[in-house]
């Protein structure tokens, strides 16, 4: 039985990993001129669109990480499918980032800039719903997992909300270098992903 103790569990160490990998997958720095590009012709709607999109997201992840296991349980699917299947997804995306092209999970056709692209697939995508489903487990906890994507969600609307300021900081070369870097931590935990996955299928199978 799970202890209440277990579930409001803090480790601050573990806190830091949980909170810069969620932080490197959402990335709301690289997706500063993406944003700028998408709301050009509509700069006064900028802030309602970062609240919506911002919102939108942070339901995404709260909802796929306290439910993930119920779809799991439907579908069949163990967690060390997810931690596969998620860091194979992790991986493509960082490989589309590096080199240097639009990953496949960002696509910008979309009337609703709110809710597609920027809400989903930009932010809650594939890599940081996979993230969420497996951090909301131990060692991390649902409390930790509650506590890391509330506290990237406020990040990620202020850097967005001051999207202009941050492009001017880091330039249009700066954000890309900045992705570029982001883009390989998050090939990293891919790897490392499939890797706890498959050890745990093979150790289970002894």
């Amino acid at each position: 039985m799970v202890s209440v103790e277990s579930i409001f569990a803090f480790n601050p160490g573990l806190f830091v990993e949980a909170f810069f990998l969620l932080f490197s997958i959402l990335d709301p720095i690289g997706t500063v001129p993406i944003f700028m590009a998408l709301t050009e012709d509509f700069p006064e709607k900028r802030a309602k669109i970062v609240r919506q999109s911002v919102i939108l997201a942070s339901i995404i992840l709260y909802v796929f990480a306290y439910v993930g296991w119920f779809i799991f349980q439907v579908l069949g699917i163990t967690l060390n499918d997810f931690r596969i299947a998620g860091g194979i997804v992790l991986f493509v995306v960082a490989f589309d980032h590096l080199a240097g092209r639009d990953s496949r999970t960002r696509k910008l056709e979309a009337e609703d800039v709110a809710a597609f692209p920027l809400a989903t697939p930009l932010l809650a995508g594939p890599g940081a719903i996979s993230t969420v489903v497996i951090l909301a487990n131990p060692p991390y906890g649902p409390f930790l997992t509650f506590v890391v994507i509330s506290i990237n969600a406020f990040l990620t609307y202020i850097i967005l909300l001051r999207s202009d300021i941050v492009q001017r900081l880091l330039g249009v070369n700066g954000s890309r270098a900045m992705t570029r870097i982001m883009a390989l931590l998050i090939a990293a935990v891919g790897v490392a992903f499939v890797r706890e996955g498959v050890l745990d299928i093979l150790n289970g199978l002894k």
